[in-house]
């Protein structure tokens, strides 16, 4: 009897980092190359150098300011779908493994330059500059300034706003022991922030399964290294086309508008607001089209919670407000030290209960980790050798205790600059808290802007009061605003997300970290550079008004009158923030005891927040699209929707991005186009 053939195994669906061998077989491509690094390098570098000129010298659109790395979009978007087209001609082009690791190197980079360190930090240290005999620096504060925290030579500082004499050489020397010691403070933060994200990589992303709205358009980005060319399904969606489509006349139209005023009709602003309570509060109707189309990758109950909680702020403000609990803050100093509500009232109260709210999260989250972080610790103690961390970007004892120095030696280096130990030790645990905690909620909820409700600064001198806080210490924290303070972008989130889309990338994934290292000296430096070139060749003054301007003076406009008027612990901060803290319990336990609980607690901790006024109203149509879309759709709609979605934020920085080089070519200058 003959034997039947056997019949053929199903063929498994190709892997898009794998590629055909001579032989025919398949084998895995290496992700994280060393061309894919070196070309994260350059990138790198760039962003460093290029987001201070656009910021400074352009005035042009910000991308570089939120957690949405607009400028990272806008470059991935030449590399993937014009730069990587020549390399292929080449026979040089990255896989899409590659582009990834390129793709996280530039999101850690684009945290620097600008909001998140470089462009508050120069004239930060400096701040001396504004010394006067009406607001009494020079005895209040330069005598508690230490002489390695900032330059001390007048004529340097004069020049870093004013420029410098065309025939005169940049003072490097005058900057060379300040840079030198706040370079050891920054690289020990940033490799922190780093490795605790290293550590909960395994919890967020393989048993919390936190959705990381952030890292899908990049991971639809390099599905056209499948089949390149305008074969792949990416590039001949239409619902793609279309979402970029929106945007991108919006921003040409304002463009236009900024070049041709009086052929082109006035700007569109694509929002408004409504005062209610009698003008208590005010909502602000917004649209944006990155943040709705980061919203539509979220939950429906974490989207509904977002715009919700929002809301049920607002109204707790107007109430506030109409009560005359103004009144019950300390200092009218605090309503617009913390977020800028000294308009609507109830600023620092709801901004407190925040803060309460948020660090519940964070002790939460570390409860709900607790077997994870057990096991971490006890492969750093030698005693739990059967944990496996071979598939981590930093294995568990090297992340443990450099964790655990770089906190030390932060601790001792504000100590140093004139904390006291204790308030030292507090001020670094208490912002590592608040990082992780904003960090969770970027990668979890989504927010594509968000900042500290409430600084660790602030959080202290409230709970101790400034008569209990000697003058060393007031003036030392005004040095932790280069780092802590108007912060909306930080290493931590980057790294966060960097390590999701790294969890699947094949390779050698401890070169990951050296990857964000580079990126993060690269940007550091580079943007170190420019921005003193910038501020000694045209002027401090003349460069962005906030970051020369009102941002150095701000931290010590804020507590030089504490220092002169001081004042008890502020109880009703205490109040509040439990409050925040007990709602987040509560709602923690709602969420995970009932099914039926529409609200997700991750919506609570940063609905105090500006940017969450402007943008509730985005994430709101996100959500009623996408509640529709899956009602009456289901998964197969809402897939093809997503690129819809997906579209508009590239749409978005991808045009923001053409405008700054046209802004270049052109000379022009104020020309922003920013989406918010």
């Amino acid at each position: 009897m003959a034997e039947h053939a056997p019949s053929a195994a199903p063929r498994r669906p190709r892997d898009p980092f794998e590629e055909e061998g001579a032989s025919g077989l398949s084998r895995v491509r290496e992700a994280f190359s060393l061309r894919a690094i070196a070309v994260g390098s350059l990138m790198s570098l760039f962003i460093g150098v290029a987001c201070p000129y656009n910021c400074h010298v352009i005035h042009g659109s910000y991308l570089d300011i939120d957690f949405s790395t607009g400028a990272a979009i806008f470059l991935f978007f030449i590399l993937v779908f014009l730069a990587n087209g020549v390399l292929r001609w080449l026979g040089l082009a990255l896989n899409a493994g590659e582009l990834l690791v390129v793709y996280v190197m530039m999101i850690v980079a684009t945290t620097i330059p600008t909001m998140g360190l470089t462009a508050s930090f120069l004239a930060d240290i400096a701040a001396q500059y504004f010394a006067s005999p009406e607001n009494s620096w020079d005895t209040l504060i330069v005598p508690h300034l230490p002489s390695w925290v900032r330059p001390t030579d007048s004529l340097a500082i004069r020049w870093l706003f004013e420029g410098k004499p065309t025939a005169e050489a940049i003072p490097w020397a005058a900057w060379a022991v300040p840079l030198a010691m706040w370079l050891t403070f920054l690289f020990a933060l940033y490799f922190a922030m780093i490795a605790i994200m290293s550590i909960v990589r395994r919890q967020w992303v393989e048993r919390e399964r936190l959705v990381y709205p952030m890292v899908a358009l990049p991971l639809e980005m390099v599905k056209a290294e499948e089949k390149p060319g305008f074969t792949n399904p990416v590039l001949r969606s239409g619902w793609l086309w279309a979402g970029m489509l929106i945007p991108a006349l919006v921003v040409c139209y304002n463009g236009l508008n900024f070049y041709f005023p009086g052929a082109v009709q006035e700007k569109l602003v694509l929002g408004t607001r409504l005062d209610i309570f009698r003008g208590a509060a005010r909502l602000q109707f917004n649209i944006s089209f990155p943040m709705t189309g980061f919203a539509y990758m979220l939950r429906l109950d974490l989207a509904l919670s977002l715009w919700v909680f929002s809301l049920i702020t607002q109204i707790e403000r107007a109430l506030i407000k109409m009560l005359g609990f103004d009144g019950f803050v300390s200092a009218e100093g605090f309503v617009r030290h913390l977020d800028g509500y000294s308009k609507n009232g109830g600023g620092p109260l709801v901004c407190h209960q925040s803060l309460g709210a948020l660090l519940a999260l964070v002790a939460i989250g570390l409860w709900m980790s607790r077997r994870h972080l057990r096991d971490v610790a006890a492969k750093a103690l030698g005693r739990g050798k059967e944990v496996d961390d071979s598939d981590e970007m930093m294995s568990y004892p090297f992340a443990f205790w450099g964790t655990v120095i770089c906190v030390v030696y932060m601790t001792a280096w504000l100590w140093r600059s004139g904390m006291s130990l204790g308030i030292a030790a507090a001020m670094v645990v208490l912002s590592l808290a608040i990082f992780y905690g904003i960090t969770r909620v970027v990668a979890g909820g989504g927010l594509a802007a968000a900042r500290a409700p409430v600084l660790p600064s602030t959080a202290i001198i409230s709970a101790l009061g400034s008569e209990g806080i000697p003058p060393s210490t007031m003036v030392a924290f005004g040095l932790t605003y280069v780092w802590m303070s108007d912060v909306r972008i930080f290493v931590m989130a980057s790294a966060a997300n960097g390590l999701k889309l790294g969890s699947d990338l094949p390779g050698r994934r401890r070169r990951l970290f050296w990857a964000m290292a580079i990126a993060v000296v690269l940007a550091v430096l580079g943007s170190i550079w420019m921005t003193m070139h910038i501020a000694y060749t045209r002027g401090g003054a003349n460069a962005n008004d906030w970051f020369f301007r009102g941002g150095p003076q701000y931290p010590y406009e804020f507590l030089g009158p504490a220092m002169n008027n001081p004042s008890g612990p502020d109880v009703d901060s205490f109040i509040f923030a439990g409050i925040g803290a007990a709602a987040m319990g509560a709602l923690t336990f709602l969420h995970h005891r009932f099914l039926w609980w529409p609200l997700h607690p991750m919506g609570l901790p940063l609905s105090t927040i500006m940017m969450t006024d402007f943008m509730w109203f985005s994430i709101f149509l996100a959500w009623a699209v996408k509640r529709l879309v899956l009602t009456y759709g289901g998964p197969k709609l809402y897939r093809k929707t997503r690129l819809f979605f997906l579209g508009l934020i590239l749409g978005q920085f991808t045009a923001c991005g053409v405008w700054i080089l046209v802004d270049l070519f052109t000379g022009r200058v104020g020309n922003n186009l920013y989406w918010v």
